[in-house]
């Protein structure tokens, strides 16, 4: 078809539109001819895939010269939103971090139906995680994966990234085994009578094959955009499932991967591809289409459509963290922003300290309704109590001196102080650093979620772990015993309580004890 006629550009350039919507925007019930002229440009234009539906006809998609413009477009907007991630990450990274992320596995969460909450997602985020619930195992290694592309040079998409990708989502040192070797059930054998058959996955001996299709596509072909090779990728490895488990976040994983290799900025990890493998996109009208037709380019449209509003989204919450920085930036901020910037300097100088009391901590009850953000402004006061470092003594760091009238400390008997690891010396590697620090807000997020989570733990301990939890740090009994205002006996108990219980490594400093943060996340 040479030269199309304005029905056929109108209902495929400027919108890709389907039998039932031509019909429609036409008003008329017999289309036929119309539908014949669409047809024929489609068929012009169309770039066949060297794999398809499974013992079925293979997939394509359209990609006429103003679709092509279209993608480009919005692969502009890609590389934009991907830069601009780069620079908050590095000028606010845990911030940033938070933003990009907590989304991504809640929606990995749901993938995988896994049962974690938000506040555990919160805590994830900010390594203050302590659960042994199995089924949360997935998001966690989910995240491990996305921070661990996030610091790499993109590589190819291939076999090795694939090993590699499920190495990590599975949490294993070594793969035991790669592409699955057996069917999940026994519908695959069933259909396999039946002419045209409508498979939920690949039968496990067509796996190989299929996946080869896929990858020796993705590494040969130059001429598809990457948002197009992207999701493609992620549909296609999806509708295998080629592993025994984790296919969901394994076809996320390599549409970030491909996306990341082609503008070379590993922040593509950030992209939502998950959102198109969650059932509510499956159930589109778009997608159903294109699983009809073999015809990607309907779910190709609906998937651009959905990632746009999540970048604008994603944007401006990344914005606002970043008039947040007028101290450091202010004299690049455009007028408009100046305004905004004074005002919040305004509320910032107004602020309380941020170290929550105990009597504070009983007001977060109260404040569970409350919807709380990772985006608050204000940064954690330093905790009144200096480090132990250049070998001071620990007497040095007791906000109130012990009186005559204190209770002693209990003696330890030579097979306790035997378990207990001394400290030779505390040097300035003991000062933690800024970005460690918690928010106000994330300090009652984690006296919430130690409460929830730890039913060993009561209000008073839980309050000051969270406001005592800097990696670095070295705290002691008479700490506790100021800050919760009961006896001694009660603070060193309470303090070897959160020590049992994980939170801290119970030291010894010349003849003092300490407690150190265990490194988070564990």
């Amino acid at each position: 078809m040479n030269n199309p006629t304005p029905i056929a550009i109108r209902y495929t350039d400027e919108i890709y539109a389907t039998p039932a919507q031509v019909g429609k925007s036409l008003h008329m019930v017999v289309y036929d001819d119309f539908w014949k002229q669409i047809l024929a440009y489609r068929e012009d234009n169309k770039v066949v895939l060297p794999f398809g539906k499974i013992k079925g006809q293979p997939f394509y998609f359209t990609l006429t010269q103003p679709i092509r413009i279209k993608i480009q477009n919005f692969e502009h907007k890609i590389k934009d939103f991907l830069s601009f991630s780069r620079s908050m990450l590095l000028s606010k990274e845990k911030e940033a971090r938070n933003i990009l992320l907590s989304p991504l596995l809640k929606e990995g969460a749901i993938l995988e139906k896994s049962n974690i909450n938000d506040l555990s997602i919160k805590m994830l985020l900010n390594s203050l995680y302590k659960e042994s619930d199995n089924n949360h195992t997935s998001v966690v290694n989910y995240l491990t994966s996305l921070d661990y592309y996030l610091a790499q040079t993109p590589s190819a998409p291939n076999d090795d990234f694939l090993a590699g990708a499920y190495q990590k989502v599975l949490g294993q040192e070594e793969l035991m085994d790669f592409y699955r070797e057996k069917d999940f059930d026994k519908k695959v054998e069933h259909l396999a009578y039946i002419r045209d058959p409508d498979y939920p996955y690949a039968p496990h001996d067509l796996v190989e094959d299929s996946m080869e299709g896929l990858v020796g596509w993705l590494e040969s072909d130059d001429f598809t955009p990457a948002f197009v090779h992207s999701f493609i990728a992620a549909y296609y490895l999806f509708y295998i499932k080629p592993f025994g488990q984790r296919n969901s976040l394994m076809a996320s994983l390599l549409a970030k991967e491909v996306i990341a290799e082609d503008t070379g900025l590993s922040e593509a990890f950030a992209l939502p591809f998950e959102l198109l493998l969650k059932d509510s996109f499956r159930n589109s009208d778009a997608y159903k289409e294109s699983k009809a037709r073999c015809d990607m380019t309907y779910a190709l449209f609906e998937a651009i459509n959905v990632f746009s509003l999540y970048l604008d989204n994603v944007t401006e919450q990344l914005k606002n963290l970043r008039i947040s920085q007028y101290k450091d930036e202010y004299s690049v901020l455009g007028d408009e922003e100046k305004k905004i910037a004074e005002q919040i300097q305004l509320k910032e100088e107004t602020k309380e300290p941020t170290q929550l009391s105990f009597l504070d901590a009983e007001e977060t009850e109260k404040e569970e309704k409350e919807e709380i953000t990772f985006q608050k402004k204000t940064e954690v006061t330093p905790s009144s109590e200096p480090s132990l470092q250049n070998n001071k003594e620990v007497t040095n760091i007791q906000t109130v001196p012990l009186s005559q009238n204190k209770v002693p400390e209990k003696e330890e008997t030579n097979e306790e102080k035997a378990k207990v690891p001394v400290i030779p010396s505390l040097t300035n590697g003991n000062v933690p650093s800024s970005k460690d620090s918690l928010s106000k807000s994330e300090i009652k997020d984690y006296i919430r979620y130690l409460l929830e989570t730890n039913p060993n733990l009561n209000k008073k301990q839980a309050t000051f772990l969270a406001n005592h939890c800097t990696p670095g740090r070295f705290y002691t009994i008479q700490q506790f015993k100021d800050f919760a205002s009961c006896v001694y006996e009660t603070a060193r108990t309470s303090m070897d309580k959160l020590a049992q219980e994980g939170y801290y490594e119970k030291l010894q400093f010349k003849n003092k004890f300490v407690y150190s943060p265990v490194k988070k996340g564990k």
